[in-house]
Formats: C-alpha cells, sequence, structure tokens
C-alpha cells in the first residue's frame, strides 16, 4: 500500500456458512448466508467524501442444471437483510443462458461499485463479471453492470438511507434441478 490516499481497504463483511440452495423459483430472491450481510449505515457515503467511495463485491459457488435454464444474478441493496429490493439493484447481468444439465460446476462473481453522487438522489456505477465454469475448458461469461449501456449508467440511489449489500439471483424456470448456492461471498471498503 502507497498510502497515498490516506485509506485502506476493510472487510464490512464476509460469510461464515455457506448460503442455501436455490432451486424450485423463478423469482428474484436474495441467496448467500442469511446472516452476516454487509451493512451500510446511513450516510456510509458522506456528503463530503461519499463520491468516489468504492465497494467490491467477490462471490463464489456452484451451480446445476436441467435443460438450458437462463440465470440472472447480481448485487442488490437491500433495506431489510434477505429481501430483496428491486429497486437497488447496484449491478445484474441480465439473463444468460447456462449449460445444459451440468453439476455442482463453479462460478465465480466479482463487482466493483463506485460512488458517482450524494444525497437523497445519490447514484451508483458498477461493474464487473460473472463466469461459469461449465466444463474443465469452456467459460461462460457476461458482464455484471449497473446498466447494460455503453458507456454505463448510473443506479439512482439515496445514500442517506441503509442498506444490506447482498447477491440475488432468478432462473428462467422452476425446477429442483436448476440451482445456484453461494459457498463464500466477501464485501470490501475500498476507500
Amino acid at each position: 500500500m502507497s498510502w497515498t490516499t490516506g485509506t485502506q481497504t476493510e472487510a464490512l463483511s464476509a460469510n461464515y456458512a455457506n448460503g442455501s440452495a436455490l432451486a424450485s423459483s423463478s423469482s428474484a430472491t436474495c441467496i448467500g448466508p442469511t446472516t452476516g450481510a454487509a451493512y451500510l449505515p446511513a450516510n456510509f457515503f458522506l456528503p463530503t467524501t461519499g463520491v468516489g467511495k468504492s465497494l467490491l463485491v467477490k462471490a463464489f459457488g456452484v451451480l446445476s442444471t436441467t435443460s438450458t435454464p437462463n440465470l440472472t444474478i447480481g448485487v442488490t441493496g437491500n433495506t431489510t437483510q434477505g429481501t430483496y429490493n428491486s429497486s437497488a439493484i447496484f449491478a445484474t447481468t441480465g439473463t444468460l443462458a447456462q449449460g445444459s444439465g451440468v453439476t455442482n460446476v463453479p462460478w465465480t462473481l466479482e463487482v466493483l461499485i463506485t460512488c458517482a453522487s450524494v444525497g437523497s438522489s445519490g447514484s451508483f456505477l458498477a461493474d464487473g463479471m460473472f463466469v461459469v465454469y461449465n466444463t474443465a475448458t469452456t467459460t461462460n461469461a457476461a458482464r455484471c453492470s449497473s446498466s447494460n449501456a455503453n458507456p454505463n449508467t448510473a443506479l439512482t440511489l439515496s445514500t442517506e438511507s441503509a442498506y444490506y449489500v447482498e447477491l440475488f439471483a432468478t432462473w428462467s424456470a422452476a425446477s429442483a434441478s436448476n440451482t445456484i448456492t453461494v459457498y463464500n461471498v466477501a464485501v470490501l471498503g475500498l476507500n
């Protein structure tokens, strides 16, 4: 570390248990551990120093499928832990076709979320990648961002409210064989 900025990386959360598998569902649902989500108190992004403050979300797990369902995964800011908030999607992949009949294949997600403006109409830009290792030699990857536009556009969200930073997923087809499980997720405050 150079200490040029006088800031340091801080672990805001890291899970200590695997999440429950999301299966038999085609609704957007929080995934990951049921406790220990990163908590951002109101004004975490301070009016004087919040612009440019960033979070790094890193997650790993496995998924299984039957046929070739679509999966959407992303990061949301929930006002109640474990309750999906469709109005606060920091980053999402959009729908991504999955491999056919895969079992417990690993996936990884990494998203950088940066505060672009503060206040009741604050804004956040996010970009990252979601990668599924369908076989030993093939991957399925998608951008995970605050929009699918180029250049990226920001999510408008009040920085004056408190949020839990959590992962969410949606399957296109509800099946007991379409499952996604989070093994590890960490949220880091970068500055």
